[in-house]
């Protein structure tokens, strides 16, 4: 006679009951509780604290907002500024296109090598490819002197609206170049010939039906590069001039030398406004079309048309290429030679070799300073970044899908807003606390800065892992704790070390906002670089390049390595 018996049966895994759902919602809205906070002190406050002095500095009314349109030296600012972005943006996207669209034909290990070389720009200091320009553009520098073989040796570029715009096109065109290839990515390359197998011509087939396709991608990195543009502060500080200032140059006048916060705050809000325009109006263009470029051929585009594609570049093509790569890596190829010189001028190619520069660096105690300083911040704002993004990364995932999004778009509000309004808002409220002039306060403002980064890393991560593992876990007799040690933190370690990594190098290579904040004894390494070249002409930048293209690209390359280990694990 068999006796029955209750047997208690795990849950599937995936479904929870409705109170333990319930939990989890409180459990994400706990776990961002830190970041959202820290933001909201940090960036929102102040903004809305900006945006009150805008229209009560120096008294209540649009005063401060009237003057952008009709003062004619603010007006002039305003346009120059905008026109420039735009500029940058087309001229970006016309020399980003072909080359995304060679790295979509080329072969694995050339499409590799194209793809190093866009990596390039990110892993050498702004500053740094900031100021190869500015030796290569110099009275008497290398392009001046191929404008000589033509005749136009006369031609002068530093302190010109010209010398910004080439400048701001290559640090800038990475990110045109990366989202067009995504896009090109998802279009299958078989759509080419077979319309030219229904009698269209090539460039026919490929304007009516390939470029349509890729046109997100166009939309996405083009409207970057131009909100990008808008906020730039140290390109037209170092290669332009006052009499061809743009408007961050006169937001930074009127904010630490006049302390005109009203006036100020206006031309903040004005590149608000046109930012969030540019990019609702991206999304809007973007949107419908990504979803069709997305399904366009179903596999991406590297698997497809195999031998096809090394034999359809074609020179023209690869020339393009090649010039485009050339001008990608040409601030690297020139920073580093530039600190064995032995001259005390900025010349290149040098004329004799030596250490000298590198022995300043070291010795120097304003420049060790410097060096110590940055390093601390850096290590400091990861430590912070990561611990908030990660625990709000987390949250996410456990947010109703409408909550998500829009707490998703606040925690990334400080990359969309111009980096010289950042550091507005963040000067106005350390002024009153008395943070200006801190390392604390340098910190505190680059954490805010890389949180976002640390939040995209996790949570790449954390959607591409199987949400079950843990609820398996957990019906094999796991604790919560030990089911988040041993299966979910493995699997999201590899994001959060990126995280880690970007907030470090965001905050080393940062050097608006340290500007603003700078005092004798808070100056970091780029505060310290962009002073020796404005303040006093001090060669011992060129060795302190080279070390920020090593302090931004080994951390880099070491998180690669580590990642690409734990891979085939």
């Amino acid at each position: 006679m068999s006796v029955p018996t209750a047997t208690t049966e795990a849950p599937p895994a995936g479904r929870c009951g409705p109170a333990r759902i319930a939990r989890a919602r409180v459990s994400g809205w706990l776990l961002l509780l830190p970041a959202l906070v820290a933001l909201v002190v940090l960036f929102v406050l102040p903004l809305v604290n900006i945006v009150v002095d805008s229209f009560t500095e120096p008294e209540t009314g649009l005063g401060n907002y009237a003057s952008l349109f009709t003062d004619g030296y603010t007006l002039r600012v305003l346009g120059r500024t905008l026109l420039v972005a735009l500029v940058v943006a087309v001229v970006g996207a016309l020399l980003a296109y072909p080359y995304a669209y060679a790295m979509t034909l080329a072969g694995p290990t050339m499409r590799a090598v194209l793809v190093t070389i866009v990596l390039v720009p990110f892993w050498t200091s702004m500053l740094a490819r900031n100021f190869a320009w500015l030796v290569l553009m110099q009275d008497g520098g290398v392009i001046q002197k191929f404008f000589g073989l033509f005749g136009l040796g006369d031609i002068t570029l530093v302190g010109t609206t010209l010398a910004v715009g080439i400048s701001m096109t290559q640090v800038l065109l990475p990110f045109l170049v990366l989202p067009m290839y995504t896009a090109m990515e998802q279009v299958d390359g078989r759509l080419v010939p077979a319309g030219q197998s229904l009698g269209a011509p090539r460039h026919r087939a490929f304007r009516r039906v390939y470029l349509p396709l890729s046109t997100p991608g166009v939309v996405a990195g083009m409207s970057l590069v131009f909100v990008l543009a808008l906020g730039f502060y140290v390109t037209p500080a170092l290669l332009g001039s006052t009499r061809n200032a743009m408007i961050a140059q006169v937001i930074n006048v009127r904010t630490k030398e006049l302390l005109d916060f009203g006036g100020a705050g206006a031309m903040g809000m004005f590149l608000l406004l046109v930012t969030l325009a540019v990019l609702g109006l991206s999304r809007r263009l973007a949107g419908p079309k990504l979803a069709t470029a997305a399904s366009a051929g179903g596999r991406p585009a590297r698997g497809r048309a195999g031998g096809e594609r090394t034999s359809a570049v074609r020179p023209w093509l690869r020339a393009h290429t090649t010039i485009v790569a050339i001008l990608l890596v040409a601030p690297t190829l020139v920073v580093i030679p530039m600190s064995f010189s032995a001259a005390r001028t900025f010349r290149f190619p040098p004329d004799g070799w030596s250490l000298r520069w590198y022995q300043e660096l070291f010795t120097s105690p304003e420049w060790t300073a410097a060096i110590l300083n940055s390093l601390q911040v850096g290590v400091f704002t990861a430590l912070f970044a990561t611990l908030l993004g990660t625990t709000a990364a987390f949250g996410l995932t456990r947010l109703r899908p409408p909550w998500r999004g829009a707490v998703n778009g606040f925690l990334l509000s400080p990359m969309i807003v111009p980096h010289i309004l950042v550091a507005l808002v963040v000067f106005s409220a350390f002024l009153r606390l008395g943070l200006n002039g801190t390392l604390i306060g340098i910190i505190l403002a680059h954490t805010a800065l890389a949180i976002p980064f640390v939040v995209i890393a996790v949570t790449a991560r954390l959607q591409g892992m199987d949400g079950r593992l843990a609820g398996v876990a957990a019906s094999l007799g796991a604790s919560p704790v030990s089911a988040f040690r041993r299966v979910t933190l493995p699997l999201v370690r590899p994001g959060i070390l990126s995280g880690t990594v970007l907030a470090f190098v965001t905050s080393l290579d940062e050097v608006v906002i340290a500007l603003f904040l700078q005092a004798p004894g808070a100056i970091t390494l780029p505060v310290k670089m962009f002073n020796s070249v404005t303040v006093q002409i001090d060669p011992t930048i060129s060795a302190a390049s080279s070390l920020m293209v090593v302090l931004v690209s080994v951390p880099i390359l070491l998180a690669q390595i580590a990642g690409s280990r734990r891979g085939p694990r």
